[in-house]
């Protein structure tokens, strides 16, 4: 994924270890638009064709009816749906050693959360309806290349 214009992240890898990635086996994190290259149309087209097709990225929503959708990763079983909306369940990206996206490359909710021993780990304010929110102007874009990797 391109890093342009997308926050670094907070990364503490021995919280995580410790927990084990409660996190991760619940639900999967939430991507951003700049994930996959926003504002650049022509890059998003790109990046979400290849990440959907990949079978391993879904579409989700909030709100059909108000266009408030976001891009996830899938869950483990529930793979190769463009579109998803079995929110719980574990990240297909999980593995018994950790996430095995690099660290750069996780959405950005994932990158942002701040890790906690007592299990109540900090998202920052990166919730479904915020970043659905985040993804609305973006929505014919969304839709367009969900249709065209349906039509493959």
């Amino acid at each position: 994924m391109d890093t342009t214009n997308r926050p670094i992240g907070v990364e503490n890898v021995e919280i995580c270890k410790a927990c084990g990635g409660k996190c991760c086996m619940s639900y999967p994190g939430l991507a951003t638009p700049e994930d996959f290259g926003a504002p650049d149309r022509a890059l998003m087209v790109k990046k979400l064709s290849d990440a959907l097709l990949s079978g391993r990225w879904t579409i989700d929503w909030v709100n059909q009816e108000e266009g408030l959708y976001f891009v996830r990763p899938a869950i483990k079983g529930l793979e190769n749906s463009v579109f998803d909306h079995q929110y719980f369940g574990e990240c297909t990206f999980l593995t018994m050693t950790g996430c095995e996206l690099r660290f750069n490359e996780r959405p950005e909710s994932c990158r942002m959360l701040i890790p906690s021993l007592d299990e109540k780990c900090n998202p920052q304010g990166y919730t479904r309806i915020i970043v659905a929110n985040r993804w609305k102007e973006y929505y014919e874009l969304l839709m367009q290349v969900a249709i065209d990797v349906e039509n493959l």
